[in-house]
């Protein structure tokens, strides 16, 4: 069973400034995943960034960062292009882009509208790890798809 975290915490390990363990990872470029650490402060404080492509819609993506040890709660999540709305606890309806921030009622289940200029799936994930304060991110590099090999 997962250990519920308060707001205090959840905001203090969201807020944390983070560094990468990888020094570069390949995005998928169709159907894929990529999962790799970040630290925190402390040697206790590590996360995992998981980098999914469903596949169904080649510009949708999630982008989740969450606590890799004693809770394993999901502080943020991106979701860039759904192919379904979300719904969240209360019933609302969210359409299109959407990002997910940790609350202790919750928990990682309400979202909120993530309005955003580009829908490049590579400057999106440069965008998630800033908000989700990674001072120090991988380098990214791209797996071609095989109709572009």
């Amino acid at each position: 069973m997962a250990i519920k975290l308060t707001q205090k915490e959840a905001d203090m390990l969201i807020e944390m400034l983070k560094k990468t363990v990888a020094r570069e990872i390949e995005l998928p470029s169709g159907k894929g995943r990529v999962e790799f650490d970040v630290t925190g402060d402390r040697k206790e404080d590590v996360f995992v960034v998981n980098i999914s492509r469903k596949g169904i819609n080649e510009n949708s993506a999630s982008y989740q960062g969450r606590v890799r040890y004693g809770s394993g709660a999901i502080l943020m999540r991106l979701d860039v292009n759904p192919t379904q709305p979300h719904r969240n606890p209360d019933g609302e309806k969210i359409s299109g882009t959407h990002i997910h921030i940790y609350t202790e009622e919750y928990g990682e289940r309400m979202a909120v509208p993530f309005d955003i200029e580009s829908n490049d799936l590579f400057e999106l994930c440069y965008t998630f790890f800033e908000r989700f304060n990674i001072i120090e991110p991988p380098s990214i590099t791209q797996q071609l798809s095989f109709s572009e090999v």
